[in-house]
């Protein structure tokens, strides 16, 4: 779609429901916050299972962008239905072809259509803006809704099934037992699973090397395609890049460095497989050391018996060998063969082996409890009367079979035997009559990934948050069967709240509701100690990184205490150095200070302050605030408002000379600053911070505005550094945005900003992004968007300066498109009054994200789900023209759409609910209906002015006058306390 064929992007729309080939990547988190990563497939079926803590699959970059994901499970589970006597169904695609799915994030809903009985699926876990803990669990409510559209009574039968799902990673590593058994608590009936060792002693016999590649041939292994060359690789002949291997001899299997080609690219886009001739097994173990990419069934080392993959390894995302075994003690005696097979061609499509040895010396493994992927899981049903459960299903290959299951032993071999899990519950239906049969699915995987998160304070005692309320998955059923009424009800309101009842277009309330799902994804963590921590993107680059972090809206203004923790615990606490007030942009994962980061931080604590119900977290955290700001006027020699020096950033690279995008960070933060000390009676200061920020708004202007938009001045004593020169950046005004975001005096004037803007929308939002790339001056960059569709590419140069950026592999980020700042500029334009433009960009990403094309609920950059995307909420902020201050008892809104006829959800300090106006020749009012919790109003902010304003609470009329302040500012004499049901209605 061109930029001139976008539709009425303001229109209010519909729902999209999404059918057929619509529904192959749909992946919809929707698990609790910071409870692992599960996604709710296009026709039902569950997939994605990263809830235990198990070596994550390969995210990095583009990846999944350019390869989406398809459905996949390490487990068998799913749901069928019956009817009377009519043949069984699975609930999913298979036995519906017509299905369809509606997400509108939390909740997602699938239609399975029938002339007779058709069935809704409805699934979600609760999300209770503003309560974290209500909205932290880790389970999800699947429910099945049937409605009989027949003339006759109808026997309805619905079952789910669910293999155990415990220790789906150790049981291939050490001897262990599963177990299922039935269970029933106080409203709820189901099946819970577990593991433990198994006791069973083994033979300690000498070991048996199988194979040490220590020759320069393969010989013994039959060889195809060209990844593994003639011969194993001899370890110093590897690629620099690849580091040490860590093998025990000089050679070793790598389908990379014996790959053909002379970059990474080429190397790991070739393929091939080895073959082992047969042996026996003869010992409990085979030992390896293994390395590569994670790509289970792609990538991996197999063992076969009999034509079956008995185990399998994959290498975990490094080039570096670690030692690994598999578990092959129900197999002694039979027949082997072992397969290293290299069929990814993506980035670590290779896989590297060393040494494989058959021993029965088990490794030194940690006691289970201590296992990441080792808890407890449990499928109920909540509430129903006619509930059977078989806890060990030996067949679920048909429909009939999770209906009518067979049962089979209660423990079983953790590898050798397979069975199921089976709750099933029947229903009765008269004509036109509809129930709803409520599955819970709830898990407990305490021990996150320790190794994964070593760099982390307590890394060795972390456990998840909700291990601090639940000792065991059925302990969240039990707790959930008493409380999912109410949970599931205040659920419910938020979605009708910021869907049924908004005016917004529902493409828009979808696309900004799709980023508030990277806090139920692997992005994002909740400890036992109430540390949140967030990577980049899934797995992907350590820290809750502040340069990209502060992008990232969403969070503060649904959850605001969790934003509060972080800023006074990690920013302000494990990351700040006392002696200069800078701050680490990694928390103790990297304590080298970002300039944007630092700034961005800065800001953020001013926003999370506004989002307090009072002055205290403010005053207990400015005298470092005030430090980290001191930091960044250290950094300004003059200072004159221009930062000075090296200007590490987000770009991953050290920038210097001077940039508005920097350094107007820089006076934004300024800007907080002075506010933040007038607060807090720090006058002083507030007094230096402004006049440096005026000051620096002058020098900004003067010097590096070209007369389109604001230019990058280089260093001539770092002429090598990364730089944009001439050249029209998307960033260049970011500091002007944040300064809107949170009601802050100006950052640069009104004019050369919105020129600025412009200049961008001209320039940057390029309506074909991969022809643009084919004439950019700029190699290379990875791929975030597509052919036809638009997109607001990082940097351009129409004034020239392309081939003047600086020698730094960075510099191929300006080709990209990251789908953050797309916001983060739409925002801006919209706040000031480019609305159409706002809108067209945000929607150049909503279209990129169509179903047919990749996973529409997962917004990548460096890695999936990424933790910048949330910087769509400021989109949504902007259009409402919202503001809040929750210690002063401030609100406001001036709508950017529709000001006619206008509705949309909001949220505060302590709650949240509906804003509704009315602005016609008949009728000028505005209504604040609170849903949730509780707010404190003092002053309310409008878009029309008023000499003669009334209000009342819930019908009673309260004291109310207008402010003249330059604005429609309306001020409540005696300050009013609004609690969730309660409706303020003024008219002006």
């Amino acid at each position: 779609m061109t930029r001139a064929a976008q539709p009425d992007l303001s229109a209010r729309g519909a729902p999209r429901r999404l059918s057929g080939d619509e529904l192959r990547y749909v992946g919809l988190p929707i698990g609790g916050v910071g409870c692992g990563q599960l996604y709710l497939g296009g026709d039902g079926r569950l997939w994605l299972w990263d809830v235990d803590n198990r070596t994550p699959p390969a995210t990095i970059n583009d990846l999944h962008y350019t390869r989406p994901l398809t459905p996949s499970s390490p487990f068998a589970h799913g749901f069928a239905v019956r009817v009377g006597g009519r043949p069984a169904r699975w609930l999913d695609a298979r036995g519906f072809p017509d299905a369809a799915f509606t997400g509108r994030p939390p909740v997602a809903e699938v239609d399975y259509p029938d002339p007779q009985v058709p069935v809704r699926l409805r699934a979600c876990s609760p999300f209770v803006p503003t309560a974290i803990d209500d909205s932290s669990y880790p389970a999800v409510f699947l429910d099945h809704t049937v409605t009989n559209t027949s003339q006759s009574t109808v026997d309805v039968e619905i079952a789910g099934f669910l293999e155990n799902p415990v220790c789906v990673g150790s049981r291939h590593t050490r001897p262990l037992r599963l177990r299922a058994e039935a269970f029933a608590v106080d409203g709820a009936t189901g099946v819970r699973f577990s593991a433990s060792d198994d006791p069973a002693a083994n033979p300690m016999r000498p070991d048996l090397v199988l194979e040490d590649w220590e020759r320069p041939g393969y010989d013994g292994w039959t060889v195809t395609g060209n990844a593994f060359g003639t011969g194993p690789v001899r370890t110093l002949d590897r690629p620099d890049y690849q580091g040490e291997a860590g093998a025990f001899g000089t050679r070793m299997v790598d389908s990379h460095a014996s790959a053909p080609g002379t970059d990474a690219r080429t190397r790991d886009s070739a393929t091939g497989t080895l073959r082992s001739t047969p042996f026996r097994i003869e010992r409990t173990y085979l030992r390896f050391r293994i390395s590569g990419g994670n790509y289970p069934g792609t990538c991996c080392l197999n063992v076969v018996v009999d034509g079956q993959v008995v185990g399998s390894a994959t290498g975990s995302v490094s080039d570096r060998l670690s030692d690994q075994v598999l578990y092959l003690g129900p197999w002694q005696g039979r027949e082997a063969v072992i397969e290293i097979v290299d069929e990814e061609t993506g980035p670590w499509g290779h896989i590297g082996v060393d040494q494989l040895v058959l021993t029965d010396h088990a490794p030194s493994h940690p006691p289970l409890p201590e296992l990441p992927d080792h808890g407890s899981a449990a499928l109920a049903v909540l509430g129903a009367d006619q509930v059977r459960t078989c806890p060990a299903a030996t067949a679920w290959d048909r429909p009939e079979d999770v209906l009518d299951p067979v049962p089979g032993p209660a423990e079983v071999d953790g590898i050798a035997q397979r069975t199921a899990g089976v709750v099933r519950a029947a229903v009765t239906l008269r004509p036109g009559e509809q129930r709803t049969v409520r599955f819970v699915l709830a898990w407990y995987f305490p021990v996150p990934d320790r190794e994964g998160l070593a760099f982390l304070e307590r890394s060795r005692e972390l456990l998840r948050h909700y291990a601090t309320r639940f000792d065991s998955a059925t302990g969240v059923v039990a707790h959930l069967a008493a409380e999912h009424e109410h949970l599931l009800e205040r659920t419910s309101t938020w979605v009708r709240t910021w869907y049924e009842e908004s005016t917004l277009p529902h493409w828009l309330l979808e696309r900004v509701a799709t980023g508030t799902t990277t806090l139920s994804t692997s992005t994002c963590y909740r400890f036992d100690d109430g540390r949140f921590y967030g990577w980049e993107g899934a797995y992907c680059c350590a820290g809750t990184c502040t340069h990209v972090w502060h992008y990232a809206h969403a969070l503060a203004r649904l959850f605001p205490e969790v934003e509060r923790d972080t800023r006074e615990r990690v920013d302000l606490g494990i990351g700040f150095h006392a002696a200069t007030g800078q701050l680490s942009m990694r928390g103790e994962a990297d304590r080298t200070p970002a300039v944007d980061g630092q700034a961005g931080t800065v800001l953020r604590i001013y926003r999370e302050h506004q989002m307090s119900a009072d002055p205290g977290w403010l005053q207990r955290v400015w005298p470092r605030t005030r430090r980290a700001v001191e930091y960044l006027i250290a950094s300004d020699a003059e200072p004159d408002g221009v930062l000075d020096g090296p200007q590490p950033n987000t770009q991953d690279a050290t920038w210097f000379g001077r940039n508005s995008w920097l350094s107007g960070l820089y006076l934004a933060a300024l800007r907080a600053a002075a506010a933040m000390a007038a607060e807090v009676g720090d006058d002083d200061f507030a007094r230096r911070c402004r006049e440096i920020a005026d000051r620096g708004a002058e020098v900004v202007v003067r010097d590096l505005f070209n007369g389109d938009y604001f230019v990058h001045e280089v260093d001539p004593a770092h002429p090598g550094s990364v730089n944009t020169n001439r050249g029209c950046f998307a960033d260049q005004v970011l500091g002007q945005s944040w300064a809107l975001q949170l009601g802050l005096p100006r950052v640069l004037p009104e004019a050369e900003t919105r020129a600025a803007l412009r200049s961008i929308w001209r320039h940057n939002f390029v309506p074909r992004p991969l022809e643009h790339r084919e004439s950019s001056p700029i190699e290379g960059g990875r791929i975030f968007y597509d052919a036809d569709v638009p997109a607001l590419v990082m940097c351009t140069w129409p004034a020239g300066g392309g081939d003047e950026v600086g020698d730094n592999w960075s510099t191929s980020y300006f080709n990209e498109a990251w789908h953050g700042i797309e916001y983060q500029v739409a925002a801006h334009m919209i706040a000031e009054g480019m609305v159409d433009e706002g809108l067209a960009i945000a929607r150049s990403v909503h279209d990129r994200y169509h179903p047919r094309r990749r996973n529409p609920y997962n917004e990548i950059e460096c890695s999936d789900h990424y933790a910048r995307s949330m910087a769509s909420f400021g989109v949504y902020t902007s259009l409402l023209g919202y503001e809040h201050h929750g210690p002063r008892g401030h609100l406001g809104f001036a709508p950017k759409i529709t000001p006619e006829a206008f509705a949309a959800a909001f949220t505060t300090a302590e709650g949240w609910g509906l804003y509704r106006q009315r602005r016609t020749d008949a009728e000028r009012s505005s209504t604040v209906e609170l849903r949730h919790g509780r707010l404190h109003l003092s002053t309310l902010a409008l878009d029309t002015p008023s000499t003669g304003p009334r209000a009342w609470l819930d019908g009673t009329e309260v004291p109310v006058r207008a402010e003249d302040s330059g604005r429609p500012l309306f001020t409540f004499p005696e300050p009013l306390t609004l609690t969730a049901g309660q409706t303020l209605h003024v008219e002006l």
